[in-house]
């Protein structure tokens, strides 16, 4: 009978111990439920973020083709006029010098 109280008293020790554990474990597990909503929340956001920024990169690669594209018509084009330039400037030398023979033919038709 002595034993009773004694085993009476480590029961109720157990079952508190045993209590506060279960609590404990309660609240770390609603700690790592609210985190693990919040992680949640926050991957949600960096995956729209991460399409936002594909939509935005395939919008400049589609502008920087077309400006590519642009550049090299437009260095085409000034290649182009650069063999245009010394087609005139050819033309020019040349007319200077017929014009120039032809002053001199005229200086010496009027002085004859």
């Amino acid at each position: 009978m002595k034993d009773k109280p004694l085993i009476l008293s480590l029961l109720v020790g157990l079952i508190m111990v045993l209590v506060v554990a279960g609590v404990s474990l309660l609240v770390k597990i609603n700690s790592l439920s609210g985190f693990r909503e919040e992680l949640a929340k926050k991957n949600m956001t960096l995956e729209k973020t991460i399409e936002d920024l594909k939509a935005e990169n395939s919008a400049i690669t589609e502008k920087n083709k077309v400006l590519t594209e642009d550049v090299n018509k437009a260095n085409e084009k000034v290649t182009e006029l650069k063999t245009e330039l010394t087609k005139l400037e050819k033309l020019k030398a040349k007319l200077e010098d017929n014009l120039a023979d032809e002053l001199i033919k005229q200086d010496s038709d009027v002085k004859k």
